[in-house]
């Protein structure tokens, strides 16, 4: 197939993103053309032990560090960043190197603040191997590690010199990753592209999420969402915000359910899908969601085979405490008992104050709402997507009888 290359544009900054299948030799050729003294591979062991030879491949002739640790969030601490601007600077780091990110969204983070930390800026490249960093995270400025209180509390902004993915390195995804960032696209169709809806609800139908056609229709679709919204919002603090939608409640689930059950815990996309529908309780209980849009959350993301339901070891109360902590605070005013959540008047159409796609929620709407995904499904396995029809009534949306 080649490979495709987009200009991504964010406020002021602009880079490459490459991608295709079987390309290793063109993104190889791309990043030798960086004329770099010293590559600086940031990955975890897993992606480690897979691809140490595509490591080999892409650095060439270059020297090479690399830097990998356990995968997991254990990546995104302070003591990790450390250890690894350390070991990169003793190893001989100058200004001339290029850090490049190889794996899913948490070396991604952890790679683009290193390179903005190194001699205040290196050239940063990813090379994600995931599909949620290849049409989420990679298609951001925003890089960030975990604070001990919560999540990406601790980043700065910084723009990649280039993007290159080969949808052949997602081929080693567990069925729940490849999940994963097709619920990030699940995201994108339902509060930016309505209309990219048909298509994924035809993959899913079909049953070809794997399938390499489908993959890169994926990155190719999730570009045009995502920078539809940060093309002239380089910090993701207007119109990008609308990219929160599902964050508010998901990353809280997402703790939770990791400090419940460690690495057995929750994928960030599944729990993003949980946090939507969340939100579009919330929509429907105000009267701004439809029952039809809100069943096509319920469709999509169990076609998806996601568990429409907050984890077995998680419970709402758990969810609202971590919530109090969520990094939206402060793009509102402050009011007593409410947070700010990105909620939907309909399929695309987030809700708005003055030019923000945010509003205030009270705990009690959100309790409401954490409380029908508790009830609901306890445990029920799911109907697999091939046995319904794709724009049918789901038989998991009974709750809107």
């Amino acid at each position: 197939m080649g490979i495709t290359s987009r200009t991504i544009r964010i406020g002021e900054q602009s880079y490459r993103y490459s991608f295709g299948e079987d390309c290793l030799a063109e993104i190889a050729d791309g990043i030798s053309e960086l004329q770099a003294d010293t590559l600086i591979f940031v990955t975890d062991d897993t992606v480690l032990g897979l691809y140490r030879t595509v490591i080999e491949r892409l650095s060439g002739n270059t020297p090479a560090i690399v830097l990998s640790h356990h995968a997991g969030e254990s990546m995104k601490t302070l003591s990790c960043l450390t250890e690894h601007l350390e070991s990169a600077l003793r190893a001989g780091a100058t200004r001339r190197s290029v850090v490049v990110a190889l794996g899913g969204g948490v070396p991604g983070n952890l790679a683009g603040l290193m390179a903005n930390l190194l001699f205040r800026g290196v050239r940063l490249v990813h090379v994600p191997t995931t599909t949620i960093a290849a049409m989420d995270s990679v298609l951001s400025l925003k890089q960030a590690i975990n604070s001990p209180v919560g999540k990406n509390h601790l980043g700065t902004y910084y723009a990649p010199t280039a993007v290159y993915a080969d949808v052949r390195l997602f081929a080693t995804l567990p069925a729940d990753e490849l999940r994963s960032g097709y619920c990030e696209m699940a995201k994108n169709c339902l509060a930016i592209r309505p209309a990219a809806a048909e298509r994924l609800r035809a993959i899913i139908d079909a049953g070809e999420l794997a399938t390499p056609a489908a993959l890169t229709w994926l990155l190719d679709a999730s570009i045009d969402a995502k920078t539809a919204v940060t093309r002239e919002d380089t910090f993701e603090r207007r119109s990008g915000l609308v990219l929160e939608y599902g964050h508010t409640a998901g990353h809280a689930i997402e703790i939770c359910d990791h400090r419940a059950r460690g690495a057995a815990g929750i994928s960030h996309g599944a729990a993003i899908a949980v946090g939507m529908l969340v939100a579009a309780h919330i929509s429907h209980a105000r009267g701004w969601l439809s029952d039809d849009e809100v069943s096509a959350h319920y469709e999509i993301i169990t076609g998806l085979g996601v568990e429409p339901c907050l984890p077995q070891a998680v419970s709402a109360a758990d969810v609202l405490e971590v919530m109090d902590d969520d990094n939206k605070k402060g793009y509102l005013d402050s009011r007593p008992d409410s947070l700010p959540f990105v909620l939907l008047r309909g399929l695309g159409r987030p809700a708005m104050t003055d030019d923000l796609p945010l509003v205030h929620v009270s705990r009690p709407e959100i309790r409401e709402a954490l409380e029908v995904i508790t009830k609901t499904f306890p445990g029920e396995p799911l109907t697999p997507p091939s046995s319904r029809h794709a724009f049918g009534r789901d038989p998991h949306l009974e709750w809107l009888s």
